[in-house]
């Protein structure tokens, strides 16, 4: 899973969750994303592990 941080047209943070980098990447493209502040982090989900010993 992918977020983005962005600032909106009211110079909000905002915040989208998206499955592939490559879908980040159409959102900033159709959005005229790429000269304004914007952050992709990469988040990847850890299980854990509930089994006692």
């Amino acid at each position: 899973m992918f977020i983005l941080r962005f600032m909106d047209e009211e110079d909000d943070l905002s915040v989208k969750e998206f499955a592939s980098l490559t879908e980040v990447k159409e959102f900033v493209n159709q959005n005229n994303l790429e000269k304004t502040w914007h952050q992709i982090e990469e988040v990847k989900k850890v299980i854990p592990n509930l089994k006692e010993d």
